[in-house]
C-alpha cells in the first residue's frame, strides 16, 4: 500500500534549499510553496498536487542561483 504525502509534507533531513529556488512535484503543473522550519523542510502539497502520483511522489528544487 503507497501513501501519499501530507498536505504540508515535513522532511526531516538536510536539503539545499534556498530562497529563490522552485520546488514542484512531478505531473503537478505548478510550483509548490515551501518553508525551512528549524532544520527541517516544510513543502506545502495541494490536493490536486497530491492526487497526481498513485505509486511515488517526485519532488524536484531548481535552484535559483
Amino acid at each position: 500500500m503507497s501513501t501519499r504525502p501530507g498536505a504540508p509534507l515535513t522532511v526531516e533531513a538536510p536539503v539545499p534549499v534556498r530562497g529563490g529556488d522552485r520546488i514542484t512535484l512531478l505531473g503537478h503543473d505548478r510550483p509548490l510553496n515551501w518553508r525551512v522550519r528549524g532544520s527541517s523542510l516544510v513543502i506545502d502539497v495541494p490536493v490536486a498536487a497530491r492526487s497526481t502520483g498513485r505509486h511515488a511522489w517526485v519532488f524536484r528544487i531548481a535552484w535559483s542561483g
